[in-house]
């Protein structure tokens, strides 16, 4: 099947999702808005009796055997025919209007390829302290959300900007996958610009906030090498103190954080330095 049919419409929203087949999970995600009226790709990834179909023409499907958050969005991305691209997770909520803001904004700032928006928790509160105005994202870019992401496809596939699969929830490596993206963001000069705008809805904790985790803690060990090189060591140590001086962990779980993160740090130098 032909997974580009259609017409280049101008904003897509990409849902990464598993198991699913029915589209009914996006009635809850687009309850504020008009569905019918947006464009929406889902890679759904599933097993061969779990297949998900759409007959409807301004949802497409994705059917992906393989695992992986950062898989799920490279396969929405090369799929995608959207002009603005908006990454998306299936347990969000889109604020009445979204689609426009992100519209308006990519037509207003026409020298950024990449705009990052704000989250509102189920509480009504800010997911993260944001800047308070239009800013550059550098300064805060390891706090932003994938479902904050939004930017023009075709630089994105012309600069051959990817998640790295072995990071990401489903990856050998849990967590980064955000930070690794923006960082190739930054390093192919694509420019790029927080707005201060509310677009979607998620509960106060994600899956990147368990930060005393086993997962975490060996995700974080990879990152700190992939970033940092020799200097993981000593980060990990820092996280350690840090979480112990917010009473996040106590000194009997020393020990076995340390040999988790340094088990990511080895577990990275086995599969990337031949």
């Amino acid at each position: 099947m032909d997974y580009k049919q259609g017409m280049e419409t101008e904003l897509e929203i990409l849902v990464a999702t598993m198991n699913r087949n029915s589209l009914g999970f996006l009635d809850s995600m687009f309850i504020n808005n008009d569905i019918s009226k947006l464009h929406i790709l889902v890679v759904n990834q599933t097993t061969q009796d779990c297949l998900l179909t759409s007959l409807k023409p301004n949802i497409r499907v994705v059917n992906s055997f393989e695992k992986g958050l950062s898989r799920s969005r490279n396969l929405a991305i090369k799929n995608a025919i959207g002009k603005i691209c908006l990454l998306a997770d299936d347990d969000v909520v889109y604020v009445e209007g979204f689609a426009e803001k992100i519209v308006n904004s990519f037509n207003r700032y026409k020298s950024f390829d990449l705009i990052t928006f704000k989250t509102l928790t189920t509480e009504g509160s800010p997911y993260w302290k944001y800047p308070e105005s239009n800013s550059d994202i550098q300064s805060v870019y390891r706090k932003i959300l994938s479902i904050e992401i939004a930017f023009r496809r075709q630089i994105i596939l012309d600069k051959n900007i990817k998640f790295d699969e072995q990071f990401g929830l489903g990856g050998t490596f849990e967590d980064g996958e955000n930070v690794f993206f923006l960082q190739s963001v930054f390093e192919n000069e694509v420019g790029s610009q927080f707005i201060p705008e509310f677009i979607v809805i998620h509960k106060a904790f994600s899956s990147s906030d368990d930060v005393t985790s086993d997962r975490h803690f060996f995700a974080r060990g990879a990152m700190n090498y992939k970033l940092h090189g020799f200097w993981a060591y000593f980060l990990i140590m820092k996280l350690i103190v840090s979480l112990l001086r917010k009473r996040l962990i106590s000194f009997s779980d020393v020990c076995d954080k340390l040999t988790v993160g340094l088990k990511g740090i080895k577990k990275y130098k086995e599969i990337n330095m031949h």
